[in-house]
Parts: structure tokens; C-alpha cells; sequence
């Protein structure tokens, strides 16, 4: 069952990182911050300093917990709103903004320590938003707290491609090909992740994700359902450590293999979907759906929306009609009726019944 405060619709939650040389310990402790934290922060699992490094270019990381073990110069390179420094002896003294933490204690108490950070930090928040609320009246005025116009160019926002607020799973999907599918998932994604967490899978047979996605996080959907088969696994914890990030958006890296993909049956890729949306952070799901998945129209009628994409052209609104047509013959006409039509591209009409794309 998904947590209270997930339910309310928190804004998105923050980054936790985990920097640790002991592997069985910090999949351990992992295990208990997720269970302690569900729905507050995104975590992430690190047994290599500098790919935290790495992620704290591309994310806010709010909190960060690093072993002792590693260069304390390294330490610096990650960028962490708090920094707690994993012990093997007891410190009381904070230093170069580390909070040490005993490692040798139970997971409770290291979360007890966490918390009472959180409320010595929270103490100062206060001031931190009235500041944050005069920023906004100077941008409102055109000024930057002095009283005098602003002439730095204000970053232009990006591109709103629909205004939804619905959650839960987001189908993607169109029997016409090659007019921007993947593209426009994508950007859904990282548009709903400035509201919410949100996790983006490409469930097509050829889906290019090196290109999409070059940084590839090393396991794809296919080692994600081989772990959802074991017993005894966390999937809140699992997926946090095969997740990559784009622009606030998670996304699982789409298997290689189209005969790979063919082999998954429906009922798994139904049963994957109510774990993540019931034991993981994240509110939405965007499913980049092809035609070689098994349970194609079970899983459009597991979706709260499902966009088709078109082009005003005949041979697409032809493939159009009879996919609807085959909706309503097999008995889902009902996905019909959570479908967003979305038209792409422009045409040019020319003699005839043909029609060049512009």
C-alpha cells in the first residue's frame, strides 16, 4: 500500500545517496532507510565515490552518507545539502561539515541521528523560505533585491506538452510508426517529474536506448523482472540501484533483445506495474509501448491515459481506424475512453490522395 504522504501528492521527493565500500552492510542499511523514508526521498546506492560525484552534477543531492574509507578529498567532489560520514569509531565532533555516524549501531538508530539533523536543520528553515518568497516578488517586479531592473535574461521554460495531473500508469502507444513516439514519452516524463516521481519504461522490441539514453546504468527491464521472481526482494531498493536519471525523470534501460521482450508474459508485466506503483516512490509510470509485447491491450487497459500519437496523413489515419476497430471487436473499447488523441506534425495536401509531411 502506497504511504500517506504519497497519497496527499508531496511534491518530489529529494536525492539520498549512499556511499558505502561494504556492499552486504549498505544493501542492509539501504533496506531499512527505504522502509523508514518510503516516499521522501529518491535513494541511490553507490559503491564508487566518483559516480556519486557524477550523479551530484546532475541531481540536489539532500543527503549523502559516505564510509570513512574513501579520500576525504573525493568526499568533497559529491555536492550534498547534509553529509553524514559512516564511523568505525565513535566521533562527536563534526568536521569539514560531515556529521559522523556510528557505523557499528543498529540501522534505528542510525535513522534516530538522520532525523535529529533534520530537526536541528529545519529550525533555520523559516528565514530560508521568507527569502525564497522575496525572490519571487523581485521576479514578479523585474528586480534583484535591490530595487533595480533585472537585465540578466530569465531562463526560458521548457516546452508544456499537456497539463495532466493523472497518475499511476501512462501508456504511450500508436499503430502508426516513426513519428515521434519515443521522443514524446520522453518529454511527457520529464515533465510530470517536476511534479512527481516518475519512472519511464520502454517496453518496445527495437527501442534504442543507448541513444536516448547513452549513460546506461548497466542492467535493463529484463534483470528487473528476473529480481522481481526472487523471494525476499525489496523492489523499492532494487530499483534504486538500476535506475538511471534524465532531467528528474527515472527510466529503467529497455531490453536488448526483441525475442526477449516476446517471452514476457502479460501477467508479469501486470504484476510489475502494481509493485512499482504500490512498493516504490514512484506516482507515475510512462510505458513506451511497441507492438511485439504480450497483453498489449490488457496493459492499455491497465493504463489511467493512454496517448496515440497520428499524422494527418491517409495510410496513418487508415492504420488508425482499424486499430480502433480491433479495440472494440476484441471487447476493450473502453481504452477507447482514457484515450488522448495527439496529432504530430504538419501535412501539405497535394493532388490526389497523396500527402507529404512538413
Amino acid at each position: 500500500m502506497q504511504s500517506e504522504k504519497k497519497k496527499e501528492g508531496r511534491s518530489a521527493p529529494g536525492h539520498f545517496v549512499l556511499c558505502d565500500v561494504q556492499r552486504e552492510y549498505s544493501e542492509n542499511l539501504l533496506n531499512v532507510l527505504i522502509e523508514k523514508f518510503q516516499g521522501e526521498y529518491r535513494f541511490h546506492l553507490f559503491h564508487d565515490i566518483g559516480k556519486a560525484s557524477d550523479l551530484s552534477r546532475k541531481v540536489n543531492v539532500d543527503i549523502l552518507v559516505a564510509a570513512e574509507e574513501f579520500d576525504k578529498e573525493d568526499r568533497r567532489k559529491v555536492a550534498a545539502g547534509r553529509r553524514f560520514l559512516l564511523c568505525g569509531t565513535r566521533r562527536r565532533n563534526v568536521r569539514a561539515g560531515e556529521i559522523p555516524v556510528f557505523r557499528y549501531q543498529s540501522a534505528e538508530k542510525i535513522m534516530e541521528e538522520i532525523q535529529e539533523s533534520e530537526g536541528r536543520k529545519s529550525e533555520g528553515r523559516e528565514s530560508e523560505i521568507q527569502e525564497k518568497d522575496k525572490l519571487t516578488e523581485d521576479e514578479k517586479t523585474g528586480t534583484t533585491g535591490t530595487g533595480k531592473p533585472d537585465s540578466v535574461e530569465k531562463r526560458k521554460e521548457p516546452r508544456v506538452l499537456t497539463t495532466t495531473s493523472v497518475k499511476g500508469v501512462i501508456g504511450v502507444y500508436s499503430p502508426v510508426h516513426r513519428i515521434g513516439k519515443t521522443r514524446f514519452s520522453i518529454r511527457l516524463g520529464k515533465q510530470l517529474s517536476q511534479k512527481f516521481p516518475v519512472l519511464y519504461l520502454n517496453l518496445e522490441g527495437n527501442a534504442g536506448g543507448g541513444y536516448y539514453f547513452p549513460e546506461d546504468p548497466g542492467q535493463d527491464i529484463g534483470d528487473l523482472l528476473y529480481y522481481m521472481r526472487q523471494d525476499g526482494i525489496n523492489p523499492g531498493m532494487k530499483i534504486s540501484t538500476m535506475a538511471g536519471q534524465s532531467d528528474g525523470m527515472d527510466y529503467i534501460m529497455p531490453m536488448k533483445y526483441e525475442q526477449d521482450i516476446k517471452t514476457v508474459k502479460k501477467e508479469e508485466w501486470l504484476d510489475l506495474l502494481d509493485i512499482i506503483l504500490e512498493k516504490c516512490i514512484y506516482e507515475a509510470v510512462i510505458l513506451d509501448l511497441g507492438d511485439c509485447i504480450d497483453g498489449l491491450y490488457d496493459i492499455l487497459r491497465k493504463c489511467e491515459r493512454v496517448y496515440t500519437l497520428y499524422i494527418d496523413e491517409e495510410t496513418a489515419l487508415a492504420k488508425m481506424e482499424q486499430y480502433e476497430k480491433n479495440l472494440r471487436a476484441a471487447g476493450y473499447s473502453d481504452v477507447l475512453g482514457k484515450t488522448v488523441k495527439r496529432r504530430v506534425g504538419r501535412v501539405r495536401r497535394t493532388e490526389g490522395k497523396q500527402a507529404e509531411a512538413v
